[in-house]
């Protein structure tokens, strides 16, 4: 219902016209109804060239607290319970993300909602549709999802994310728990532009081939790492710090 909510609001501000059934597009911009859920969409059932796939969605979590977030799906261990591939991330494209995280941060305010946003870890699927995707999601239970102001700022958001990518300093990030507060303020106030997030559970199937697919997969040149320092053990972080130099990755605390 998110989702839906989301689109219809795209929809009305937009004036996307119909294509097909499931099919819509403005101008460059195509929104398209897939009938599988968000995170085991391992095709997008076009036949068009696209720049990035951008999913609107649910978020859902035990705390039900209001959040609008945004992240990159991936599997960055060998547990892949909910679609994709294990230890396998998705292609980003970090501005889409910076640019949706901020359009969010400004229609909160604008129409000021009692949401948190925030930019969560890598998790879930789909992994391997082979273009950058991004989630922009409504949490985090069906009260939520049901507010249409609430999806009409995610509708914003994923606007300025297919219109308007936010240059910034490419980085990966590493460490912190599922909600990178750390990276998504560093984001807003350094000027930075995500692509993954490793988060601390990474670090208990510690893979160096994932740290180099994050990178391999960001598009445009990446060799930044942020760190959440106090959110990776000292013994993780070692291994972490080595892998990292031995790559000539810029290493920054935060």
């Amino acid at each position: 219902m998110a989702a839906q909510n989301i689109a219809r609001q795209l929809i009305h501000e937009k004036g996307f016209h119909q294509l097909s059934e499931s099919l819509l597009q403005k101008d460059g911009i195509f929104l398209k109804h897939v009938d599988s859920d968000s995170a085991y969409t391992n095709d997008l059932g076009v036949d068009i060239k696209v720049e990035a796939a951008i999913f609107a969605s649910r978020h859902r979590s035990e705390s039900g607290e209001p959040t609008l977030t945004v992240h990159w799906p991936g599997n960055a261990t060998s547990q892949a319970d909910l679609g994709g591939s294990p230890k396998s991330l998705s292609f980003t494209d970090p501005p889409r993300l910076r640019a949706a995280l901020l359009a969010l941060d400004e229609a909160r305010e604008a129409r000021k909602l009692n949401y948190a946003v925030t930019m969560e870890a890598t998790h879930h699927g789909p992994t391997e549709l082979g273009v950058p995707t991004l989630f922009v999601e409504i949490g985090s239970a069906e009260e939520q999802w049901n507010d249409m102001s609430a999806a009409a700022a995610v509708s914003h958001a994923i606007w300025a994310a297919a219109t308007s990518p936010s240059p910034g300093k490419l980085a990966v990030g590493f460490g912190g728990g599922h909600y990178c507060n750390k990276q998504s303020l560093a984001m807003r106030k350094e000027g930075y532009a995500f692509s993954h997030i490793l988060s601390k559970y990474f670090f208990e199937e510690y893979d160096e081939n994932v740290i180099r697919m994050a990178f391999e997969r960001t598009q445009g040149e990446c060799h930044t790492a942020v760190i959440d320092w106090k959110g990776v053990r000292g013994s993780q972080r070692a291994a972490l710090l080595e892998t990292l130099r031995n790559m000539n990755i810029e290493i920054v605390r935060v």
